[in-house]
């Protein structure tokens, strides 16, 4: 049973900004986010990126590798694939002011397809608790990425 989860938020940063803070996948990645123990990455080119993510969802240690395929500037998808679950997550941004540019929409959409024999009986719950987790990750890093951009423009001046 898959189930989809879809987000939009307003960043107060340019999309190029956005793009490359988002997509500067590193093992520091795991002091934003609680769910997120630990990210190894495995490698890295200009239009991919596979990391392993160790993340604790359900009170359960998971494992996930990731491949981010990069689609310079306006989007990227990352493929989640696990024991437990796999995924496809498509994030899109657009400048929302191009005349000032200096804020982007991102549009998230994800499709998750828990795997397992219990899957049907706990589909339900499991997407309100990801949609949850997923929604205080995104505050996070909407966070996070403001206040960069903020010191870097501070920097500039």
């Amino acid at each position: 049973m898959t189930f989809e989860i879809e987000l939009v938020r307003q960043i107060r940063a340019p999309k190029e900004f956005v793009f490359d803070w988002w997509t500067d996948l590193s093992p520091d990645d795991s002091m934003l986010v609680h769910p997120l123990n630990s990210r190894t990455v495995l490698s890295r080119s200009p239009t991919e990126i596979l990391v392993r993510d160790d993340e604790t969802i359900f009170f359960r240690r998971m494992q996930f590798d990731v491949r981010v395929t990069l689609n310079r500037p306006d989007s990227w998808v990352a493929e989640y694939d696990g024991r437990v679950a796999r995924a496809r997550s498509t994030y899109t941004l657009r400048s929302l002011d191009p005349s000032s540019n200096v804020e982007t929409q991102l549009h998230y959409h994800t499709e998750i397809e828990p795997k397992g024999s219990l899957t049907g009986l706990v589909s339900p719950i499991a997407k309100l608790i990801v949609r949850r987790t997923f929604v205080s990750e995104f505050e996070a890093f909407t966070r996070a990425l403001e206040q960069d951009y903020g010191k870097q423009k501070i920097k500039s001046l």
